[in-house]
């Protein structure tokens, strides 16, 4: 496998995953004010409807809505030096629309040497072989446990990726890799690292990014939207002028309602 370099031309210009990733990221929070995606806020308290809890063993948090199976799993992937519970309060402001779901967001597998956690390294900004190995390994061990442990290892159609930054870079490797055939996939402020694999399943696929974003230019999912269509995917690409690298309210408006009409049709 040849050695790849993180400079990818999406214009004339190259961008440098190590430059685009290393600025803050920021989420909303249930009450709509925006929070730093690389600091973690520990939560704590009894598992209850709606009341997030961070399981100290496996690095997660999980949202319950009921004592049984629901019918659709929603799985959040953090950015670069953030943490699950950053979050876990979107998944909370989604229960009213994506009702009978489980919303899980784990904390990526390696630590980051500024605190937090990440799914790879950019330290050098080389793609390397076995770092790409590596961070599909330990990304697919991390998903297979929580879709066996939530009961959906035989329904992928009822789970879905929601990721920002770092953690929407996996999740769009994972599905046009062809590891994992989930349901949906939403990409905030993402980029694809490598070109799609041809898909005849046709996964409902959200990129979301800000045009006002510095730190990974939207040109990078405008470019994404065209490679997984080319590839057979059924592609949705919304801008949004003047967002950052954040996930704006407006934007997880859409996200949980792209996930309803997918999940309820």
């Amino acid at each position: 496998m040849p050695r790849l370099n993180f400079a990818v031309p999406f214009t004339s210009a190259s961008i440098f995953l190590m430059t685009l990733l290393s600025s803050p990221a920021h989420a909303v929070d249930a009450s709509g004010t925006r929070a730093d995606l690389r600091a973690p806020k520990p939560v704590a308290g009894p598992i209850e409807a709606g009341v997030p809890l961070v399981d100290q063993a496996k690095g997660a948090v999980a949202i319950k809505t009921s004592q049984t199976k629901p019918r659709r799993l929603v799985i959040f992937l953090h950015g670069i030096r953030g943490s699950g519970s950053v979050m876990a309060a979107i998944g909370t402001s989604w229960q009213s629309i994506l009702t009978d779901t489980r919303f899980v967001a784990p904390d990526a597998p390696f630590g980051h040497r500024s605190g937090g956690r990440q799914w790879f390294a950019v330290d050098d900004q080389v793609l390397r072989p076995d770092r790409i190995e590596g961070a599909r390994k330990a990304f697919d061990k991390l998903m297979a446990g929580i879709v066996e442990r939530e009961g959906f290892k035989g329904d992928l159609e009822s789970v879905a990726f929601v990721g920002v930054s770092q953690g929407a870079i996996m999740a769009l490797d994972a599905v046009s890799s062809g590891r994992w055939k989930v349901g949906a996939v939403i990409s905030i402020a993402g980029l694809l690292p490598l070109p799609p694999k041809a898909s005849a399943s046709k996964i409902p696929v959200l990129l979301m990014h800000g045009e006002a974003d510095q730190t990974i230019p939207s040109v990078a999912s405008v470019a994404a939207a065209g490679q997984l269509r080319g590839a057979g995917y059924d592609v949705t690409l919304k801008l949004y002028p003047q967002v950052g690298h954040t996930i704006s309210s407006e934007e997880a408006r859409q996200a949980v309602l792209f996930l309803r009409d997918r999940f309820d049709r």
